[in-house]
Formats: structure tokens, sequence, C-alpha cells
């Protein structure tokens, strides 16, 4: 046996004990807290939030705009991509608050004013939109701005 050395058996108590320590020791450490830069630019999240909509995954988009807004405030697109969302889940109230935001960054955006008009106008408001897509059709006379302002002029006439 050589000095210093404490000769242990395998199948002891004392080494399944010296394991179980080691093992608990181990198993008790303080976790790392590792932080992760976000590297995507902002164009880059909405870009992932067109694949996510185009998907189907809604809410995966929707947080991907919301990040791409959050890295470039002034950028009007991923306002007016949540718009579109927002629209198209039903939920007019929300994708004008987004359209409106689009139109502070780019006014005078015409398809930002012809959305904003169907929001307008799926919530009844329809002297406001009337107003928004008059404003849109000064700048462009795109078929679709024309179909808002009928769908418009339709829901004007019923109120009468």
């Amino acid at each position: 046996m050589d000095k210093g050395r404490i000769n242990i058996p395998f199948d002891s108590p004392l080494t399944a004990a010296l394991a179980l320590l080691f093992c608990l020791i181990c198993a008790c450490t303080v976790p790392q807290v590792i932080i992760l830069e976000d590297t995507l630019t902002a164009e880059q999240h909405n870009d992932l939030g067109v694949i996510y909509e185009k998907k189907g995954l809604t809410d995966l988009a929707e947080k991907e705009y919301l990040k791409a807004s959050g890295k470039r405030d002034e950028w009007m697109v991923p306002h007016f991509n949540l718009g579109n969302l927002c629209y198209q889940n039903g939920d007019y109230g929300r994708s004008e608050i987004f359209f409106r935001r689009a139109l502070e960054r780019a006014p005078g955006n015409p398809d930002v004013m012809n959305n904003l008009a169907n929001a307008l106008l799926m919530q009844g408001r329809i002297d406001e939109a009337k107003k928004m897509i008059e404003e849109a059709l000064v700048i462009d006379r795109k078929e679709e701005y024309l179909d808002t302002y009928r769908r418009v002029l339709e829901k004007e006439h019923r109120q009468f």
C-alpha cells in the first residue's frame, strides 16, 4: 500500500456514500444565467413574421412584427403588417391602432390609408372611413382603393 493513499474497494458502502455525496454537490451548484443577444435586424424579424403569417402561425408572426417595430420604431412596415394581421383576425380596433402608427411613420401612404379606411368601415365609422379613402384616392387611384370607396358608399347609403 502506498503511503498517503487510502485503498477503498468499489463495492463498499463508503464508495457508494462518496459517489452520492459527489452527485449531490454537483447537483446543488448555482445555475448560470446566459443572456443571448438578439442579432436579427428589424428587417429580418419582419421577414420572419411574414413567413410565420404565410404558414398560419399568427401568434409567432405578431411576436416577430413587434420585435421588428421595437428595433426600428420609425419604420412603418412592421406596424402596417401588425395592422393587417389584426384586421385578418377580426380585431378591427387594434388594426386601426397599428395602421395609425404606420401612417404616423409614413404620412400620405395610400396603402396604409386604404387599410385604415377598411378598419374604420368595419367598426361602422363610415364618415372617417370615407375621408381616409378619399385622401388615398387623391394620391393614387388603384383599383383596390376604388373598391374600398364603393364599399364605403354602399354602407353610407344603407344608413339613410
